[in-house]
């Protein structure tokens, strides 16, 4: 398993091979101290047993789907326990070793990793690419994939946070732009409808303290140039952006362990659900998808 890392002087990333995974991203609080606002795991080979999928990337397909699925009118068998194929199941890309690409920009690291045709019962052998870059208090995600036969992808990454290690991640304010989420069925999988968020526990259109909301839900964004998402912890003065391209977000947090992911992506379940925009990869076309987390110092003063 190889170790990298990127450093511009305001953000210091480390990343893994396997899973590509973010490993630790280390940020200045507003005492001037390093703080490593990653929720991972101590040792890189801890990973390998890791059922959370700490700072992986998820593909081919993240979310919810319910087998089989349709791809071009022709139901397909997929992997599936109990009926739902969760972040792409047992040879997920979360659990698979990337190949790192050089490059001349020290501030630039990619990954690159070829999904067989069959994997998880998809067809298509997938090509897909990761790229981390550091550009002033940003960290940016940039995915591409394509495919030589139709599929479905939709890639996220599964960084969990947590912007003062010291505290809960209930302490944290969340503010989210989406005035819609998803419905889900008992299993999590979506039912295809939208719900308003309004007089509900999922609005957070204005900031708030997460405080005992649980969340594992999809917040479908607001079209806007504004963060989808931003997290602010008081102690440590820290705030976190989240930009992205894609239509929505799941917010989750864990029952276990202190912190808070972000997984920017497309529909859940939507190769079953015709009204969700598609998800479907054809061989002439090239998936796309990019996703900006930034960093910054807030003044209550």
């Amino acid at each position: 398993m190889e170790t990298f890392t990127l450093d511009n002087g305001t953000l210091k990333a480390v990343f893994l091979s396997y899973g590509a995974i973010l490993h630790q991203l280390w940020v200045k609080d507003k005492k001037g101290s390093l703080i490593n606002v990653i929720q991972g795991l101590s040792q890189p080979e801890a990973y390998l047993s890791d059922s959370w999928s700490r700072g992986a990337v998820i593909g081919r397909y993240a979310g919810r789907l319910e087998n089989p699925i349709t791809i071009e009118e022709k139901k397909i068998e997929i992997e599936h326990e109990k009926g739902v194929l969760l972040h792409s199941g047992a040879k997920g890309w979360n659990t698979q070793y990337w190949s790192p690409r050089t490059s001349s920009d020290t501030h630039l690291l990619t990954f690159e990793y070829e999904c067989p045709e069959g994997t998880g019962g998809f067809p298509g052998t997938v090509n897909a690419m990761v790229s981390y870059r550091l550009v002033g208090n940003q960290l940016r995600f940039d995915y591409r994939a394509t495919t030589n036969a139709p599929t479905h992808v939709n890639l996220t990454n599964h960084a969990y946070f947590n912007l003062n290690p010291k505290s809960a991640i209930a302490s944290h304010q969340l503010q989210i732009h989406a005035d819609r989420y998803l419905e889900l069925k008992q299993n999590l999988v979506p039912t295809g409808t939208r719900l308003n968020v309004a007089q509900t526990p999922f609005d957070f259109r204005t900031p708030k303290t997460i405080a005992k909301t649980h969340l594992d839900d999809y917040f479908v964004l607001n079209a806007t140039n504004e963060a989808a998402a931003t997290l602010y912890e008081p102690q440590s003065g820290i705030e976190m952006k989240t930009y992205t391209d894609q239509p929505g977000v799941v917010v989750f947090t864990p029952p276990h362990f202190e912190a808070i992911c972000f997984e920017t992506q497309k529909f859940s379940n939507t190769p079953n659900i015709p009204t969700f925009p598609s998800t479907l990869l054809l061989p002439e076309t090239v998936y796309k998808h990019q996703t900006q987390f930034e960093f910054n110092l807030k003044n209550e003063e």
